[in-house]
Parts: structure tokens; C-alpha cells; sequence
């Protein structure tokens, strides 16, 4: 008897050190646990600025903690579909265990789609993107907003705030601008106002002609958008034309240089903007590191790739990987509130956010109250 229960607690002790060494090679399996995941941006010509942010930003996460466990592989897409497609064959066939993707640039995304697994791929849009990204239902978090939420929040502004009726609206004529103009003039036809526009280059450095014809129409204001020296162009044509007018640029033209380049016709111009002036710790460490590491304040498109990564990185926790439990984590993280305040991510590319308005005054972009 004495041996029986001799041989039962020494078989006890070798089960569990068995258990034990197990448990620990588990999370020593885990903690050292890499996940690559794609990063599709622009790293040359004029859209570098803006992929750096997004690169920056990464980073900026993961010194603070986030992401700890994910390995960013970039490709440099240029905001060309030419080389998106051959940056996602690339990452495909070099990571075949790759299956989250960040994109930078909306046309990129549409063009990787036909490559991308909806069964075993979940992308990351970072930037604006219009409705028709989402029309293949393919499985996408935006963690940016729509662009038709900005154009018809800039619309509504200018009509309800601004008592602008008949609006000129000046845009790029890629699909990013047509999807602007269609929403705004939506807004103004839809409650019995007037909209005119006229659609040019990006990088257009000779806006004349377009302004005079929007300008003809007597708008009570002008929507703007297009790269910033086209726009600081724009601004100040408008000047030389004694246009006495509201003046309201897209978000991607709340920028300094947007300022140094048009001097003076930047006073008094409107833009809409989801960075509000209220501050808070995680929005203040954010700052902080992004600032200690690069010297310079973030672009917006910085604070949406960093909110979405610290939901992500408890994503993968969570879900121990699994893309299609990742995907509906997002969907179900109802109101989360970061860097820039409460949001709900949606399907479809539908994103809540709140919308405030910001003004140049003697040089600098103010919110206005």
C-alpha cells in the first residue's frame, strides 16, 4: 500500500513538471511570437511626407508598448496601383503567412483586392477613402473616416454656420476629389441651395482659368482641394480677384505649409478637422514620443494608424491571430476612446467620429468654439 501511494505521488510530481515546463515553453513560444504584417504606402515622390507618417507612427506604438509583437514589412506603392500590385506580389511571396495589411492610398487598395484572401486577409485603410472601396466586400477596417462623412460635414458647416447657399467647389479630378465634389453638391442641391465646380490636375500649378469660372457663378463660398501648393495657388488668385467670399480646403490642407505658401490669402480660411483642441494622457504620450523621436508634430493620418494599432495589438491577443476574429473585435469595440476621442469602427468603411472646424487666425490654425 505504502508503495502505491510512493509510485502515485511520484507520478504526480512528473506530471506536473511536465505541466510546468510546458506552460513555460508556451509563453516563451508567445512572448517571442512575431507577426508580420504589410505595409502598403507612399515613400517617394510627392506623397513621401504622408507614408513616413504612417512608418513614424508605427514606430511611435510600439515605443510605447503597442504592437510589440508585429514585424512591418513596408512597400513603397507611391500611390501607383502599378506598384501596389507589384509590392503585394512581393510580400505574398516572400511572407505567405502574411495576412494583415495597412494601405496607405484608397486607389492602392482597390488594386491589391483581387490578390488579397477575403477568407484569410483583413486590410487596414489609413487614409480617406470613398464608398466604392468597400463595394467588393472585402474584409476592410477603415481606420481613417469616408470621404463623403468629410464632404457633407463640410457642406452642412458651411450651410448652417456659415449661411453660405450657392457654393464654387474646386477640386482635383482623380476619383479622391470627384467623390467631394459629388458629396457637396448632394448637400446643397438636397436643401435648396446652388453648387458649382470645376475639376483640375492634382499638382496643378496654373488654377486661372477654373478659378475665374467658378468665381463667375458669384458663390458665397469656395470649397477647396487639392495638393497644398495648388490650393495656396487657388487662395491666392482668389485674393487677386477681390473674392470676399468663405473659403473652406479639405482636411488635407490643415497643414503649416499651407499657410507659408499663401501668406496672407490663408487668413480667414476653413477647414474640418477630427483633432480636437481637449487633450487627455494617452493623447499626451502620443505627442510626446512622437515628438522626442522626430522633432516635428504629427500629421492627423498618424493619430488614426496609432489608435488603430493599439486596438489591433488587443486584437491579436485576444484572438491569438485569427484574422476573422480580429476583423469582428474592431466592430465590437463600440466607443472606444483614444487619441482622438471617442470612435466606432463599422463595416462597409463606416466609421464615427466627431467632426470640429478650425479657422486661420494671424497665421495659425485655431478651433473654433
Amino acid at each position: 500500500m505504502k508503495k502505491t501511494i510512493l509510485w502515485v505521488v511520484i507520478v504526480l510530481v512528473v506530471v506536473g513538471v511536465i505541466v510546468l515546463v510546458s506552460n513555460k515553453g508556451q509563453k516563451s513560444s508567445n512572448s517571442n511570437r512575431s507577426v508580420k504584417v504589410g505595409v502598403l504606402v507612399p515613400l517617394s515622390t510627392d506623397f513621401a511626407w504622408w507614408g513616413e507618417a504612417i512608418l513614424d507612427s508605427l514606430k511611435v506604438a510600439q515605443a510605447n508598448g503597442y504592437g510589440k509583437e508585429f514585424e512591418f514589412v513596408s512597400q513603397d506603392t507611391k500611390c501607383n496601383t502599378k506598384d501596389a500590385i507589384s509590392g503585394t506580389q512581393f510580400l505574398k511571396a516572400q511572407h505567405p503567412d502574411m495576412h494583415l495589411f495597412i494601405v496607405g492610398c484608397d486607389n492602392d487598395l482597390k488594386a491589391m483586392i483581387p490578390m488579397l484572401d477575403k477568407e484569410k486577409d483583413l486590410a487596414f485603410m489609413v487614409g480617406l477613402s470613398g464608398a466604392s472601396l468597400y463595394e467588393p466586400k472585402f474584409p476592410i477596417i477603415n481606420l481613417a473616416y469616408r470621404l463623403e462623412d468629410e464632404a457633407t460635414a463640410a457642406a452642412k458647416f458651411a450651410a448652417e454656420k456659415l449661411g453660405v447657399k450657392n457654393i464654387g467647389i474646386l477640386v482635383a479630378n482623380t476619383e479622391f476629389g470627384g467623390t467631394l465634389d459629388i458629396n457637396v453638391s448632394k448637400y446643397f442641391n438636397g436643401v435648396g441651395g446652388k453648387a458649382v465646380s470645376e475639376q483640375i490636375k492634382y499638382n496643378e500649378p496654373n488654377p486661372e482659368t477654373s478659378v475665374l469660372k467658378i468665381i463667375q457663378s458669384k458663390p458665397d463660398a469656395v470649397y477647396i482641394q487639392n495638393d497644398i501648393p495648388a490650393m495656396a495657388a487657388i487662395l491666392k488668385r482668389l485674393i487677386q480677384l477681390d473674392y470676399e467670399g468663405k473659403r473652406i480646403v479639405y482636411y488635407g490642407g490643415r497643414d503649416q505649409s499651407l499657410i507659408d505658401g499663401a501668406g496672407v490669402a490663408a487668413e480667414g480660411v476653413y477647414v474640418p478637422w477630427v483633432i480636437s483642441d481637449q487633450t487627455s494622457s494617452v493623447k499626451q504620450k502620443f505627442l510626446e514620443t512622437f515628438k522626442q523621436l522626430y522633432n516635428k508634430d504629427p500629421f492627423v493620418t498618424a493619430y488614426f494608424v496609432y489608435d488603430g494599432l493599439i486596438i489591433l495589438d488587443q486584437a491579436d491577443k485576444s484572438c491569438s491571430g485569427d484574422v476573422r476574429c480580429i476583423e469582428n473585435y474592431f466592430y465590437n469595440k463600440d466607443g472606444f476612446e483614444n487619441t482622438l476621442g471617442k470612435v466606432t469602427y463599422q463595416p462597409d468603411g463606416n466609421v464615427e467620429r466627431s467632426f470640429y472646424f478650425q479657422q486661420v487666425k494671424d497665421g495659425k490654425f485655431v478651433e473654433i468654439k
